[in-house]
């Protein structure tokens, strides 16, 4: 009888830790539930607010580059063309003041017939531009280059000079741009040293003449009347 009793003493004890130990385990997996799921909210909150601050600053950064951009004013636009308008002013009245010198100058004979405007420094009048390429012309050709420059003022335009000579060599560094130009306009397709230029006065306006060639020893045409190389 007593063994029966502490053999039930035993065994209740055994179901005593038995529950226990099982009341534990679930408390322990509510207590990891617990520490697991607010871990798990925390991180995802942390994740987009980082993600939402992230993009606050883009934002803002977006906006202080757009603002660092100067766009010009209506008042800046228009001091820029003045500056440029002023430009092409001043050297209007350099060209004015050399063409003034060299109809006043004795003028110089190029053969055949034709004449140049008189020998009058360029730089002298701060005039400057690339006139290399007349090196690769002789005088013959420069004369035929007059001659049918000539021909086309007087019969083609039918213009009645008031200057001492029908045609000019050019002076104007804008025209002579043509022969660095990668567009160069009307004579496109043409290499330099098939190319030439010269300038003529109709009524107090200066234009300008543009003739091409198809080869050295081939005959000029003017291709261009006007105030620019480009159509």
């Amino acid at each position: 009888m007593k063994k029966n009793k502490k053999l039930i003493a035993v065994m209740g004890c055994a179901i005593v830790m038995g529950l226990t130990a099982c009341g534990s385990g679930e408390d322990n997996a509510v207590n990891d539930v617990q520490q697991t799921e607010p871990f798990s909210l925390i991180e995802s909150t942390e994740q987009a607010v980082s993600g939402s601050a992230e993009q606050d600053t883009k934002e803002v950064q977006d906006i202080t580059d757009a603002q660092g951009t100067q766009f010009p004013s209506d008042g800046q636009q228009e001091t820029q063309e003045q500056v440029v308008s002023d430009s092409d002013e001043e050297l209007e009245e350099k060209l004015a003041a050399y063409r003034e010198a060299r109809e006043n100058a004795k003028p110089v004979s190029l053969g055949n017939g034709v004449t140049m405007g008189g020998s009058v420094s360029e730089e002298e009048y701060g005039i400057s531009y690339d006139a290399s390429i007349l090196e690769t012309f002789d005088s013959r050709e420069i004369a035929e280059a007059y001659n049918t420059a000539n021909s086309y003022v007087e019969d083609t335009l039918g213009i009645s000079v008031e200057t001492r000579n029908t045609t000019y060599h050019c002076v104007d560094p804008r025209i002579w741009e043509i022969y660095s130009a990668n567009d160069k306009g009307v004579a496109n397709g043409y290499e330099p040293e098939n190319i030439y230029v010269t300038e003529y006065c109709d009524n107090g306006a200066w234009q300008y003449l543009i003739l091409v060639r198809e080869g050295k020893g081939s005959e000029w045409k003017v291709i261009h009347h006007g105030s620019s190389y480009m159509e």
